[in-house]
C-alpha cells in the first residue's frame, strides 16, 4: 500500500512540474506539493519533500508551498530536503546543495508590501524585492524565518524559530529573533 500511496504522489507531483514547465531530475515526495509557477524554477536531483502533516507533523503547515512570480527564478539543487516549507519567489532564491529545510521554514525575497501607508493603499504595491542565496551544505531549522536579500554561508547552520534578516558567514551557527552568531563550526 505505501509503495501505490508514493508512486502516486510522484505522478501527481510529476504531472504539476511538467504543466508548470519546472526543470527537475529525480525527486522523492511524500504528500502533494503546492506550486505555482509564473517564472522559472529548477530542481537538481534526490530531492526529498514531506508536503503534508502526515509526513512531518511538526511542520506546523499542512504542505509545501512553492510560488515564483512572474519573471522570477528558484532554484534548488542536488540532496537537498524539505518540509512544509513555504517559498515565495519574486526575483530570484538559489539554494545549494545538501541543504536541509525544516518544517514550517519561510523563505521570502519579498516584503509583500510598502512601508509606507501611501503605497500600500496602491494597486502597485509590490514591497521590495532582493536576491536569497542559500549556500552548499545548509541546515535550517523548524519554523525560520529567512527574508530578503540575505545569503546564508556554507555548513552553516540557523536554529529553530529564527529571523534571518542579515548575511550569515559559512561555518556558523546562528539563532534568535534576530539572527545572531552562537558559534563558529
Amino acid at each position: 500500500m505505501k509503495t501505490i500511496i508514493k508512486f502516486f504522489f510522484r505522478i501527481i507531483n510529476e504531472l504539476n512540474f511538467r504543466i508548470q514547465g519546472v526543470q527537475y531530475e529525480k525527486i522523492s515526495p511524500k504528500g502533494v506539493i503546492f506550486l505555482k509557477n509564473r517564472g522559472k524554477i529548477k530542481f537538481g536531483s534526490n530531492l526529498k519533500f514531506n508536503s503534508g502533516l502526515r509526513f512531518n507533523p511538526i511542520g506546523g503547515d499542512s504542505r509545501i508551498n512553492l510560488i515564483v512570480k512572474k519573471n522570477a527564478r528558484l532554484v534548488i539543487g542536488n540532496n537537498c530536503g524539505m518540509s512544509n516549507c513555504s517559498i515565495f519567489c519574486s526575483t530570484k532564491i538559489s539554494i545549494g546543495n545538501n541543504v536541509m529545510i525544516g518544517g514550517s521554514v519561510k523563505i521570502w525575497d519579498t516584503d509583500f508590501h510598502s512601508i509606507y501607508p501611501e503605497i500600500r493603499r496602491t494597486p502597485h504595491d509590490h514591497g521590495i524585492s532582493r536576491e536569497i542565496i542559500i549556500n552548499d551544505n545548509v541546515f535550517i531549522g523548524a519554523f525560520a524565518i529567512v527574508l530578503k536579500g540575505v545569503t546564508i554561508g556554507e555548513n552553516s547552520v540557523i536554529a529553530a524559530g529564527s529571523i534571518v534578516s542579515k548575511d550569515i558567514p559559512p561555518n556558523e551557527i546562528w539563532g534568535g529573533i534576530p539572527c545572531k552568531k552562537i558559534k563558529s563550526l
